[in-house]
Parts: structure tokens; C-alpha cells; sequence
């Protein structure tokens, strides 16, 4: 089953539980509904997950807990999602957001590099070390018109990407189960039913 494999990619509750900014919620995730591997919950943890990854650093993981509280949708997986963004993807993913944005605004491009640039600029002025971003070429309007686009749109893409990977793995365990094989003869080809056809017809088939 789907939710099997689901299951050993996911992170555990205890795993998860045992994160600082996870036990801010705690008082809020008592609801089993949480935690439940079906099909909705973890279709609405795809949508809420994926839309989160597009927020910038550090807030992604606790917008993801509150995404998942107001939809009921699967904890684990509304957080795991979030890791789209991660130290490999983020400068690329957010450059393409900006790009999509400054396109819409028609406002000047930028390059990978100062998109990282800005990034690690805006992170240590964030976190008290550092001063704010002085690149005027950068339009923090385009930025934040990107990343709104780029994550609604990821999102409902990965949503019906999921639902529909859902459905054919479930076809096919069922398949497996029951010993389904594509090319064995359908029932409409077999002698006993072409007889019955002749018979309707008010004709015979006396062929062997």
C-alpha cells in the first residue's frame, strides 16, 4: 500500500516531538486526525507543505504546523515537504521565484549569485548580525509576488501529482494481489461467448 511506504519515508511522531520549535505546538497536537495516514490528510500535508517550502528561512516549519492545524492535514508530511527548499535548492528555487515576479513587474533581472548574496544578507540581518540588504537593484516586491505564484501553483501541482500516483498505486497492488494479467484473453474473445453471441443473433456457429 501506498501509505506503508509512506509511512518508512516520513518522519515518526517521537522524532518530530523532540524538535524545539515542534514543541511549541505540542498542546495543539493531540488531535489523532494529525497523524492519520489516509488520502485526504495526506493530500492536504502535500498542498500545505509544498506552499510553505516558498516562505523564506527560518518560519517554514512552524507556518507548515499551523497550515496543518487549520486543515486537518497529515503533520509529518505537511513538514517533510518543506525540505524542497533546503541549502541545495533554495538560492535556485527563490532565484526562479524572483525571476517570475520581476517578469510580472517588469522589473530588472538578477543572476543565481546575487539572489545568494541577498539571501545570506537578509538571513544575518534577520538574526541580528548583520545590516539590512542595500542592493537597489533587487525589487522586494517582485520577491514576494514570485514566491506567492511559484508556491500556489507547485502546490496544486504536487497535490494532483500526488492524488493521481496515489490511485495508480492502488490499481496496481490490487493487480498484484489478485494475479491481474494484462495479456490474458478477455471474455469477450472466448468460445463460450462468441456462442451466446451467435445464439442472440438467431444464427449458429458450429465452428470448433
Amino acid at each position: 500500500m501506498p501509505k506503508q511506504r509512506l509511512k518508512a519515508w516520513l518522519p515518526t511522531p517521537e522524532s518530530l516531538r523532540e524538535n524545539k520549535v515542534i514543541g511549541w505546538f505540542a498542546p495543539f497536537l493531540a488531535d489523532p486526525r494529525l497523524w492519520q495516514l489516509n488520502r485526504n490528510s495526506l493530500r492536504r500535508g502535500v498542498y500545505v507543505g509544498v506552499l510553505c517550502a516558498f516562505f523564506p528561512l527560518p518560519g517554514q516549519m512552524p507556518l507548515a504546523i499551523i497550515g496543518a492545524l487549520l486543515t486537518r492535514a497529515n503533520i509529518p508530511m505537511s513538514i517533510a515537504l518543506t525540505w524542497i527548499t533546503n541549502p541545495l535548492t533554495t538560492i535556485p528555487v527563490f532565484w526562479f521565484a524572483y525571476m517570475v515576479g520581476a517578469k510580472l513587474l517588469g522589473e530588472p533581472l538578477i543572476g543565481l549569485r546575487e539572489v545568494g548574496v541577498i539571501l545570506t544578507e537578509l538571513t544575518l540581518w534577520i538574526f541580528g548580525s548583520g545590516s539590512p540588504p542595500a542592493h537597489h537593484v533587487f525589487s522586494f516586491t517582485a520577491f514576494v509576488l514570485g514566491l506567492c505564484i511559484t508556491g500556489i501553483v507547485s502546490s496544486i501541482l504536487a497535490g494532483l501529482i500526488f492524488r493521481l500516483v496515489w490511485r495508480w498505486q492502488i490499481v496496481a497492488d490490487w493487480r498484484k494481489r489478485h494475479g491481474y494479467n494484462e495479456n490474458a484473453p478477455k471474455f469477450s474473445n472466448q468460445k463460450g461467448h462468441k456462442n451466446r453471441e451467435s445464439q442472440q443473433n438467431g444464427t449458429d456457429d458450429f465452428s470448433i
